[in-house]
């Protein structure tokens, strides 16, 4: 049988260390939030800290737009804030930076 592709055990990166999946009937590799998000969207994000929703306007900042085109929702359960956006996202590469601008933060402590 051989490996399988899209092995979540053993995942492929790329050179910038990005997830690669591999289209099931070409084998064609690309990064996961190219091949698997269709742009553009408003692409669903939940991050986890010690913050305030000042992760809102890391968002809009990343997206290139003002802070009141992404919708967001704040919960704060004592020892954690969560706050789930939906980033207007125009591409892959807007949608990686995003992650790299949330990732610099050292109060984030989860994202998905």
């Amino acid at each position: 049988l051989g490996k399988p592709l899209n092995d979540i055990n053993n995942p492929e990166y790329d050179d910038q260390g990005r997830t690669l999946y591999s289209d099931e009937e070409t084998g064609e590799k690309k990064p996961v939030l190219e091949a698997l998000v269709e742009y553009p969207c408003l692409f669903t994000m939940k991050i986890v800290g010690e913050f305030a929703a000042e992760m809102v306007q890391v968002v809009a900042e990343s997206c290139e737009v003002d802070v009141e085109y992404v919708e967001n929702s704040v919960k704060d359960n004592g020892k954690w804030t969560s706050v789930t956006v939906k980033a207007p996202v125009k591409n892959a590469e807007m949608l990686y930076s995003l992650y790299e601008n949330i990732d610099r933060d050292p109060r984030v402590k989860f994202k998905f």
